[in-house]
């Protein structure tokens, strides 16, 4: 691979951007356009039809440290591939299901396909091509998978205009026609193209025998993944950010059900629910590229007290200004603390085993992506209101920023 002007990392950005874009978008935001439609043709309670998203979170879970160590050994060109290929599929057999059983099974399939697609081999093949632009770089990534929001009102668009199984096979297609031809483009890392991280020239060879007044290459100071797991960083890291992906995702699967129960119509409900994900890429691609300028802990603070204020504003959202002021400060705080973390983890454990950490990081934020949403369908079912589960998790959000503020750079330990 020769030399190019634009540096090939962005060309891997561009085409990892476009399959979490996808994916995320139809898959993990877009269910909550599906869970209506689903309960009105099979008569499901909303725990019942919840029990998908603990799904899809337990495989993930399970999945994660595994896709993490495979990202980095093998790269992350072949899981995107596979990934893109059973996702499809997944989609094509969602649209035939006929009951509970085969929803659970259909979604088990998507789930494993999904965690081949996003987001742990794109942040890793992202993350082994930049160094000093990596904030910039993954709030570029972070924030397509927000754009992917606007999925939520396409797909309601699609089911209103061609039913809920056609939308499924529209999808399906556009998975295969989006994400193996970007999956070609990946490369693992730039060394072995004669490339540099954020394309910077390379020091000249006689660096390598510098004298004691020229600077000598600095050694490797990446955490192994059993390093990273013995640092109080790594499990501040874990508590917080189980706390934010369990209220997220209780949000992204409840929120078109939430306003629907408070008289908000269908498009009104889809379209709130897409402008969540999209106002998010302001915390994404924002909060990223403030992270090389200050302290990512404080932004990630800033990022919790956010999503607890927007949390507080759904709980009180019969009004539609409540509905706004929700969006404005959920949005950008969550998509901040999606890409914080990652810019946290790269500065305090390093690249080299950044798949592997950050896929046992998912696997830790299971506890709050299965529970959540499982548990806020079950006290809509007992109470008749969201507002409660809202409230509940807007405190959790609050009681975790001094934690947070704690988190200090660890020291490097053996093994």
């Amino acid at each position: 691979m020769k030399t190019q002007k634009i540096f090939y990392g962005w060309w891997i950005v561009l085409a990892t951007s476009l399959i979490h874009c996808w994916g995320a978008g139809t898959f993990f935001y877009g269910f909550t356009a599906f869970f209506n439609p689903l309960v009105d043709e099979f008569a499901w309670s909303y725990s019942a039809t919840s029990v998908a998203a603990s799904i899809r979170s337990i495989e993930g879970g399970i999945a994660s440290p595994l896709v993490g160590l495979a990202a980095d050994k093998f790269g992350a060109r072949r899981l995107l591939l596979f990934g893109s290929i059973v996702t499809g599929f997944g989609f094509l057999l969602f649209s035939q299901i006929n009951s509970l059983a085969s929803f659970y099974l259909v979604f088990f399939l998507l789930s494993i396909g999904s965690s081949f697609l996003f987001p742990v081999p794109g942040w890793t093949a992202v993350v082994g091509w930049f160094d000093k632009k990596r904030g910039l770089a993954l709030g570029i990534l972070s924030g397509a998978i927000g754009v992917g929001g606007c999925f939520v009102y396409l797909t309601n668009t699609l089911i209103v205009l061609y039913g809920w199984r056609t939308a499924l096979v529209f999808i399906a297609f556009g998975m295969w026609g989006i994400g193996i031809p970007c999956a070609l483009v990946v490369r693992h890392r730039p060394e072995p193209y004669g490339l540099t991280k954020d394309g910077e020239p390379q020091a000249p060879l006689t660096a390598q025998k510098a004298g004691p007044s020229q600077e000598l290459p600095v050694a490797d100071t990446s955490f192994s993944l059993r390093q990273a797991m013995k640092t109080q960083a790594y499990w501040g890291i874990a508590f917080a950010t189980t706390i934010s992906s369990g209220s997220v995702h209780a949000v992204v699967v409840h929120v078109m059900p939430h306003l629907i129960s408070l008289d908000y119509t269908r498009q009104k409900a889809s379209l709130a629910a897409a402008l969540i994900v999209i106002v998010s890429v302001l915390g994404r691609f924002g909060m990223g590229w403030y992270s090389s300028r200050i302290d990512s802990r404080k932004l990630l603070a800033f990022a919790f007290v956010l999503q607890g204020l927007g949390l507080i504003f759904l709980a009180g959202s019969l009004n539609v200004w409540w509905v706004f002021a929700f969006i404005a400060t959920l949005g950008p705080g969550y998509g901040g603390v999606i890409t914080l973390r990652l810019t946290v983890q790269a500065q305090y454990f390093g690249n080299a085993a950044f798949g592997a950490i950050q896929g046992s990081l998912m696997a830790i934020m299971m506890a709050g992506t299965i529970s959540s949403p499982l548990l806020t369908g079950l006290c809509f079912d007992l109470l008749g209101s969201y507002k409660t589960a809202w409230f509940i998790l807007a405190g959790m959000n609050l009681a975790v920023i001094p934690l947070i503020l704690k988190i200090k750079p660890p020291e490097r330990l053996d093994a």
